[in-house]
């Protein structure tokens, strides 16, 4: 479930005042925000022609300049009234509103060509997206991409047994453990294999790319590479084709074609040729979303295949074929991957699992059983730790595989991955320490170092940020201030007739940071604000935006969450609702029993 108390204006808490690796504020980046004009018209994104319409005159009628006679409420009434026009004449209009919820102020802001102005709004919906897409693919479009992927494997099998040594008797004896250093038995392990990945991409054209890539594998002494390159298109929406090849001996080239039957539906088919002496080993595969978050593929490998005389023969054949079904789901909090697979020569069921802790931390389980492999699990996690750093630890173990520890760290395209096999063959004692230690270290270093050196950071920073914007929140203060003293004589008329049938009064309306002491002025009161925008007994704040944007409210404390807390009486009983600052409030809210009702709103 959704935080009730998330603020989407800002970094995400991740619960207990423990803050993810990205949740620390950039004050160098982060800006005030821009004006909702949904919030300045107490809308919905929904909202139809008509409820704009009928939010546009409401508001009219209060903060037209005529209304005041006062000459510092009439100048107060021009300010809000041009934003409250600015607001109307945004939302009124289809291409402007398109824009404005894809892109915000950036949208109102290009000129878009986007053709025939009687589109339907999914349409140039859809046209704006596909405008955006081209012009960031040619701003792209001179721009080289690298990645490069380094994977060390180590062997430390002799650093967790004995030293064997041969006995001048005969057979094997262990030698005697020496007092020496505690790092002694890390000079055992030695490196079995380096490989190394590195690409370049860069763009030719908006739907073109073009990728080189080298590769070098070192083993024992002895060593091979080779050079590839691949070139990417989109001959549609629909059609991706890749076409690459080795440069060096070996050759190797790969066709590799993608194509969309529906939104729903996909079929993918790979081709790898080595030499004409047989037809090519095909990968196919046809996928469909069957779910909101899933999707069902199966997967058919024809490995190497003859047709007639032309093709290896059976007994000299390396790879076979397999028919594989899976169902794969991603979500912003899990992700899971089952595969069944069947084949001449293997044969296998896995599953995978994720977990998101918070907005920095995953936690990964998985499992297989193999004809070949026999019973294989693993488990392991990745965390954030700076904005575009990510470390991850993970430990398998195999029945017949042994005790393989593995050390992954990704920043910026760039991977170093360090698999570590601590054990040939299974050993349960060992798997246990392996998983046990790198958990409680890690945790030990997060809750003693890591999440309070974050939370003082933030604190810092959110005192420096308000510091660097303290103009912009004093502003912000007294242009809500002056919108509540527009309203006053408004409401002070509409409080009196709720009053005298018995309908909605607030009573108190307090917005900002609920659990700051008041003295420290992290929070406002709105409770004219909010009675303004009573009608007939029903008050509706539609979600989906910060509510600092409606009239005559402000952020008292710019960086935090925010709550709104609403006191009313209706029907001469007392109800009380808090709510998050991006959720929609609805009142009244009639209690069964009792005379006081507190409800909390989640969305």
């Amino acid at each position: 479930m959704d935080d009730p108390y998330e603020d989407r204006s800002m970094p995400a808490d991740t619960g207990n005042g423990n803050y993810g690796a990205d949740d620390l504020i950039d004050l160098e980046n982060m800006k005030p925000p821009e004006i909702d004009y949904y919030a300045v018209l107490n809308l919905s994104k929904t909202a139809s022609e008509d409820d704009i319409k009928d939010s546009y005159k409401r508001l009219s009628r209060i903060f037209h300049p005529d209304k005041h006679s006062d000459p510092a409420l009439k100048e107060a009434a021009e300010t809000k009234f041009h934003v409250i026009n600015k607001a109307f004449e945004v939302l009124s209009n289809p291409q402007l509103r398109t824009a404005y919820d894809e892109y915000g102020e950036e949208g109102l802001n290009t000129k878009w060509e986007v053709g025939h102005r009687v589109k339907t709004a999914q349409e140039l919906r859809e046209e704006y997206s596909r405008l955006a897409r081209e012009k960031r693919e040619m701003e792209l479009e001179s721009l080289v991409r690298n990645k490069n992927d380094i994977t060390i494997n180590v062997d430390a099998t002799r650093v967790f047994k004995n030293q064997e040594i041969m006995s001048p008797f005969g057979g094997i004896a262990f030698a005697k453990t020496s007092r020496g250093s505690i790092l002694d038995p890390l000079k055992r392990a030695e490196i079995m294999q380096l490989y190394m990945k590195n690409s370049f991409e860069t763009q030719f054209g908006p739907r073109t790319q073009f990728i080189v890539g080298g590769q070098m594998t070192s083993r024992s002494g002895m060593s091979g590479g080779n050079v590839v390159g691949t070139i990417r298109h989109a001959f549609s929406d629909k059609l991706n084709v890749e076409l690459g090849s080795s440069l060096l001996k070996p050759r190797v080239g790969v066709l590799k074609a993608t194509y969309s039957i529906d939104p729903l539906t996909f079929i993918t088919g790979t081709a790898q040729v080595r030499n004409f002496k047989g037809p090519a080993p095909l990968v196919m595969t046809f996928g469909r979303r069957i779910t909101k978050g899933a999707t069902g593929y199966m997967t058919y490998r024809t490995g190497e295949w003859a047709i007639g005389s032309w093709g290896p023969v059976l007994e000299r054949r390396r790879d076979f074929s397999s028919m594989a079904l899976g169902v794969s789901s991603q979500d912003d909090n899990r992700a899971y991957q089952v595969e069944v697979q069947t084949g001449l020569m293997q044969s296998h069921l896995s599953l995978d699992h994720t977990w998101t802790l918070d907005s920095a931390t995953k936690v990964r389980v998985g499992g297989s059983l193999s004809t070949t492999a026999g019973i294989n699990a693993s488990i392991g996690g990745d965390r954030k730790i700076t904005e575009h750093t990510k470390v991850g630890l993970a430990v398998e173990v195999g029945l017949s595989g042994g005790v393989a520890f593995n050390i992954k760290v990704k920043r910026l395209g760039q991977s170093l991955t360090i698999p570590i096999v601590l054990a040939a063959e299974f050993n349960p004692k060992l798997a246990f320490w392996a998983t046990v230690v790198p958990i409680c270290a890690v945790t030990a270093i997060d809750i003693g170092y890591v999440k309070p050196k974050r939370r003082k950071e933030r604190a810092e920073k959110i005192q420096e940020l308000r510091a660097v914007h303290a103009d912009f929140i004093a502003n912000q203060k007294k242009e809500a201030q002056e919108a509540i003293e527009i309203l006053r004589e408004s409401t002070d008329h509409k409080t009196r007739h709720e009053q005298e049938k018995d309908g909605l009064v607030i009573l108190e309306a307090t917005y900002g940071n609920l659990d700051a002491a008041p003295e420290l002025g992290l929070s406002a009161d709105v409770t004219i604000a909010v009675q303004a925008l009573v009608n007939n007994s029903q008050l509706t704040m539609p979600g989906g935006h910060s509510k600092n944007h409606i009239l005559g409210f402000y952020d008292p404390c710019l960086g935090e969450k925010k709550q709104l807390r609403i006191k009313y009486e209706f029907q001469r009983r007392l109800h009380q609702v808090v709510v998050a600052d991006q959720a929609s409030v609805a009142a009244p809210v009639r209690s069964l029993a009792g005379l006081t009702t507190t409800i909390t709103y989640n969305n």
